[in-house]
């Protein structure tokens, strides 16, 4: 026995019917392929980079420190950390305007910090 005479003649026709409409199907739409770019989430705060940090540096508010778009902007260690609504975060491209600042004081370096002098007992002189 053979395949076309097990199945009758209206089955074959249709099976061959939609055999011809998914090669058709294939043939038409050819291969394409759609490229798109993925974002890449990166941190940004006024157009610069930035990174998250868990807490601000030790003593930053004895560092020198200018006033930047409505927070003080404080420079440690040659970074500017800069508290934002999400946390404290340093500049990883220093903006424009604060590399002016920088410049313009760069004698304005870091505070040194010094030990307070001990207090001394007094010596009494008695007669």
């Amino acid at each position: 026995m053979s395949f076309n005479t097990r199945i009758p003649g209206r089955i074959r026709g249709a099976l061959s019917a939609v055999a011809l409409a998914a090669l058709a199907g294939v043939g038409a739409t050819g291969c394409a392929a759609t490229v798109t770019a993925t974002p890449v989430t990166a941190d940004v705060l006024f157009s610069y980079p930035i990174v998250r940090v868990e807490s601000a540096p030790a003593r930053v508010y004895e560092r020198p420190h200018v006033h930047y778009r409505g927070r003080e902007a404080y420079l440690v260690d040659g970074r500017w950390y800069y508290p934002s609504q999400h946390g404290w975060v340093y500049f990883r491209e220093e903006p424009t305007e604060l590399r002016r600042y920088r410049e313009a004081h760069a004698d304005a370096r870091e505070p040194r910090h010094y030990d307070a002098p001990r207090e001394e007992r007094r010596r009494r002189y008695y007669d």
